[in-house]
């Protein structure tokens, strides 16, 4: 196995040797390799010159070292790379279709595997997949996590990627409690955004209906109250509503028609996505009231949603599948060791169309 003819260093021959048996299949990912002292039996060499060997391989990346444990290869063949996981909150609905399609036109082009999983924002359902995901040859992870502004229970799993080196990237919002790649919007600008356009035309007596179990809607409302803040507005008691993912078929519209009780009413009132701004207008027209002669309305995301009623919705734009497809190239390069931990941002950006009516004089 180890020629003392050959020119290379001892310690380069055990590597090199190893390494061919990874690639040949007789050592297989995360396979235990022998002990130091079994290899240093079985090469005829010193321990330190076997340590040296295994120290390159480490750093090279075909195999790691874990304190208590042995050895283990954590080369993987390029077929194995090519699968990458996709754990969305929801697949079927709303915006998740476009930009779930921009990141499988982007992975398919490259030769990679889309592997697609949902967890309705369900944090059990989460662990499974994550786990599932882990007994899988799997390349590279795109999740969004579920309940992101909640305590982050499922972060053991995310440390197993990490101590397996398999690469994630979190996509709309991300835990502090870990130091990931992400791709996701400036929710904080777009809730200013959106309280800014309508103090602008003239509204100050604004509500806004959030979503308090995911960072978007925790980010929005921060965005929101900073806005009434620096112009010196206060929100009324009542005016501000918040729900959960649990709530969303129910809270929208009972809220909404609540609050228009109240003396005063608002004039304008932000919605956490599209997709509640329809429930709102709902109750909106149950109680008799019009858009926007009586009320104004904020939706946010620049869903298909936002132009299907009558009113056509004033929203915050979502660049859904440029962030899908650019979601995958980052995936990619990480995969593929271009990039360690990319970051991006998009900046928000209001599409105005009929559902606000200035109060400007």
């Amino acid at each position: 196995m180890v020629d003392s003819g050959c020119i290379l260093p001892k310690y380069s021959q055990i590597k090199e040797y190893l390494k061919k048996q990874i690639r040949q299949g007789e050592i297989v990912y995360r396979q235990q390799l022998a002990s130091e002292n079994i290899l240093a039996k079985q090469f005829g060499m010193s321990r330190q010159t076997v340590r040296k060997a295994l120290g390159d391989l480490e750093n090279e990346g075909w195999i790691e070292r874990e304190q208590g444990r042995g050895t283990f290869c954590i080369y993987r063949e390029r077929v194995a790379r090519g699968n990458i996981a996709v754990l969305a909150t929801y697949i079927s609905e709303y915006i998740f279709p476009t930009l779930i399609r921009g990141i499988e036109e982007v992975l398919s082009a490259a030769g990679y595997t889309l592997i697609l999983a949902n967890t309705n924002n369900d944090k059990v359902k989460e662990a499974l997949c994550l786990e599932n995901i882990l007994n899988q040859d799997i390349a590279g992870v795109i999740i969004e996590p579920a309940k992101s502004s909640q305590m982050n229970v499922n972060i053991d799993y995310f440390r197993e990627f990490e101590r397996r080196r398999i690469p994630y990237l979190m996509v709309h919002a991300f835990f502090n409690d870990l130091d990931p790649a992400y791709i996701m919007m400036d929710d904080y600008q777009g809730g200013y955004l959106a309280a800014q356009y309508l103090i602008q035309i003239g509204h100050r007596e604004i509500a806004a209906i959030l979503k308090s179990d995911d960072r978007q809607g925790v980010s929005r409302q921060a965005g929101f109250l900073a806005a009434l803040n620096d112009y010196h507005i206060s929100i009324r008691h009542g005016f501000l509503g918040n729900y959960q993912t649990e709530q969303l078929l129910s809270y929208p519209y009972q809220f909404t028609r609540n609050l228009l009780q109240k003396k005063p009413r608002p004039t304008a009132l932000i919605c956490y996505n599209d997709q509640i701004a329809l429930k709102v207008m709902e109750a909106i027209r149950d109680e008799g009231l019009k858009i926007p002669d009586d009320i104004s309305i904020i939706g946010y995301d620049d869903s298909s949603l936002a132009t299907a009623s009558e009113i056509k919705l004033t929203t915050i734009k979502h660049p859904k599948a440029d962030m899908g497809r650019q979601a995958a190239k980052f995936m990619i390069d990480m995969v593929e060791g271009k990039v360690l931990k990319p970051r991006f941002v998009y900046q928000p950006e209001i599409i105005i169309r009929s559902s606000c009516r200035s109060l400007c004089l």
